[in-house]
């Protein structure tokens, strides 16, 4: 008799709400998990919206096109405590190439011991260790002789493995970013999850393909003395799947201090989100804390640092 790993009901929830994998019961669910859907990074996910927000080291699975922006070498590691027991850590670099910005990053999604199912759904009195792993990288870039205009492209790779067994996709990410009013406004637009389907054992899964719309506006240091002000909104229409929509912003005061509220919407789930930074010279420190409607709450801490002049 085949043994083979059921996913229990939260971590189906889980996969729910980040907008890649649905399931009817709790014995089975989807194998495929983006573990860069997630919401890398705290400031990222505190704001909610970040597909058109000024680009940095985190831009690298939001919107590659933000990468253009990275003027010095960034260094990000990020921490999630998701779903009972289960965790999520990132790590990211990112440094000036050419006119634009390139960037890396690693990702790890422990799901722990999870169930085992025989080949006619009984359950085996057992467990399976499991865990979703995976490599991006991308480039970001100012377009030549069209002001205010960034591209980015991001290749990646995600493996899940449950069991001894596990499958592999590739994916490709583009993005596109445009200024307005000396780039008081942005506005982008993304297509996300272009490539390969997950192969685990017998079974085959698409990647969601996801088209993503973002708009941000920000104020620039001359507008407020010493206060900074970012507002975003994301729309995102995922291939097969209901539409989604993120709303939040950030204050920055005295570029010391950062207060961040978002919303964001998807499947049949809703959450708000809290946070706050702190920047000391060259490094700051973000937190979020995510309330999900019927879930548990998680909570995301991210360390980013500068180097170079």
């Amino acid at each position: 008799m085949m043994r083979k790993v059921g996913l229990p009901l939260v971590l189906v929830a889980a996969m729910l709400v980040t907008g890649v994998a649905s399931a009817t019961d709790g014995t089975a669910g989807s194998t495929y998990l983006d573990v860069f859907g997630i919401g890398v990074g705290a400031r990222p996910s505190g704001i909610g919206a970040y597909h058109a927000a000024p680009g940095d080291l985190w831009s690298l699975t939001y919107n590659p096109a933000g990468l253009a922006n990275i003027q010095r070498v960034e260094l990000g590691v990020s921490a999630i405590e998701w779903f009972k027991d289960t965790s999520y850590t990132y790590l990211g670099v990112g440094f000036p190439r050419g006119e634009g910005g390139l960037a890396l990053g690693l990702a790890y999604f422990d799901l722990g011991s999870v169930p085992a199912f025989d080949d006619q759904g009984s359950n085996l009195n057992a467990t399976a260790d499991a865990y979703n792993f995976g490599f991006i990288g991308g480039y970001g870039f100012d377009v030549p002789n069209v002001c205010d205009l960034s591209a980015g492209i991001t290749g990646q790779v995600i493996q899940g493995s449950f069991d001894d067994r596990s499958g592999t996709a590739l994916g490709v990410n583009i993005g596109v970013q445009y200024g307005l009013s000396e780039n008081h406004f942005q506005l982008s637009a993304v297509v996300k999850n272009l490539g390969t389907s997950f192969k685990f054992a017998e079974e085959e899964e698409d990647q969601t393909l996801t088209w993503a719309f973002g708009a941000a506006y920000q104020t620039l240091p001359e507008d407020i003395q010493n206060v900074d002000i970012l507002v975003a909104g994301d729309l995102l229409l995922p291939k097969n799947r209901d539409m989604a929509f993120a709303l939040g912003g950030e204050v920055w005061i005295y570029k010391m201090l950062a207060l961040r509220a978002g919303y964001q919407t998807g499947s049949e789930f809703g959450n708000f989100a809290y946070g706050a930074g702190f920047r000391y010279s060259d490094f700051v420190l973000d937190y979020t804390y995510t309330d999900y409607k019927d879930l548990e709450s998680t909570h995301r801490l991210s360390l980013g640092m500068m180097f170079g002049g």
